[in-house]
């Protein structure tokens, strides 16, 4: 019995290492009573005020309540050149038929334009609709199609199989969830057989993302990568491919139970309006 107990305990270099492992687990410096963060903001307001008054071509002061949250969005989302690049390698990955892409895409919530202004890069038909007067102002001034008016109300009217895609960058987290199950559906209707619908919205499996959400005081709610992939195929929509863009600028162990989804601070789904929607049509015809 003796011996049984000695060959299960730690060889002499085994509880070194266990002693190292335990100093190095607890050794946590005590905090002093009181921190200070000095001048919090650095820099970065003065960033993002001098890019909104290249952006308006006007003054960087804040002037009203549509002023103060572009601010915000250049101040938290980032120069508009680095989401221009994000959203040009997620579109380059959709591809539709030749006999619909002249029908309109539809950018709800276009904001700054960014992908208004890669959709035209690519030769599709883009139109933003967005309920920011300043925002629309501007975005007729750099001759970008755009309308002023609320994205829902705005689908509801517009002829079914009439369009070749709805995109929506940001956007259903500012919504409840039943208004995101509703553009779901309309975008369904109003897409072209083939037609394809591109979302994107922050990652609550980041934990980066999370803690900065609601600085965005217009958000309601996140929306989980399955949840968001369950709600647009129970919506009749095929071929739905998720994506996740703004890698945090960390190193970190990956696991295979897909922990490296928690690096990435936006996540985004591509669906596709099936073919067989047309075929169904022309029978029922």
């Amino acid at each position: 019995m003796r011996e049984v107990v000695l060959s299960c305990l730690p060889s002499f270099g085994h509880r070194r290492k266990l002693k190292k492992l335990q100093e190095e687990f607890f050794a946590v410096p005590p905090l002093p009573p009181i921190q200070f963060l000095e001048a919090p903001l650095g820099d970065r307001l003065k960033s993002a005020k001098q890019q909104m008054s290249d952006f308006l071509n006007e003054e960087d002061s804040v002037t009203d309540e549509e002023h103060r949250y572009l601010l915000m969005q250049l101040f938290f989302r980032g120069p508009m050149d680095k989401v221009r690049e994000e959203v040009r390698e997620v579109l380059g990955t959709v591809h539709v038929e030749e006999s619909i892409q002249t029908l309109p895409v539809w950018d709800i919530g276009c904001g700054r334009g960014e992908l208004l202004e890669v959709l035209n890069e690519a030769g599709f038909n883009a139109v933003g609709i967005d309920t920011s007067a300043l925002m629309i102002k501007k975005l007729s001034e750099l001759n970008l199609k755009v309308r002023h008016g609320d994205a829902i109300q705005e689908l509801r009217t517009a002829a079914n199989d009439s369009l070749c895609g709805v995109t929506a960058f940001h956007v259903i987290e500012h919504m409840p969830f039943h208004a995101v199950t509703e553009l779901l559906e309309l975008s369904y209707q109003k897409l072209a057989p083939g037609g394809f619908l591109l979302l994107e919205t922050p990652n609550p499996f980041c934990f980066e993302s999370l803690s900065f959400f609601y600085t965005d005081e217009t958000h309601v709610r996140p929306i989980q990568p399955y949840q968001l992939a369950f709600a647009v195929e129970t919506a009749g929509f095929t071929e739905t491919r998720l994506h996740f863009t703004a890698p945090v600028p960390a190193k970190r162990k990956q696991d295979r139970n897909y922990g490296w989804m928690r690096l990435y601070q936006n996540h985004g789904i591509v669906a596709k309006k099936p073919l067989a929607a047309q075929a169904a049509m022309g029978k029922a015809a």
